[in-house]
């Protein structure tokens, strides 16, 4: 199981990434700051925190015993 640094540190990179991409794209969609920075600020907060907790329940699963399907 990973440590809970290094998914932190795994979602900041990632969540980084993600947020200059949507920026860029909504910018040039809508043409207007504001309202670009809103959607960005309000969905990255969102997406980081489910991202998070996707990668700790990911990390608890024991692949030696996989579940079955």
């Amino acid at each position: 199981m990973e440590s809970i640094k290094r998914t932190l540190i795994k979602t900041a990179v990632y969540r980084g990434s993600i947020t200059l991409l949507l920026f860029v794209l909504l910018w040039a969609f809508t043409d207007d700051v504001y309202q670009t920075s809103m959607i960005t600020l309000v969905f990255n907060i969102a997406a980081t925190i489910i991202y998070y907790f996707h990668e700790r329940m990911w990390g608890k699963i024991s692949w030696e015993n996989p579940i079955p399907l």
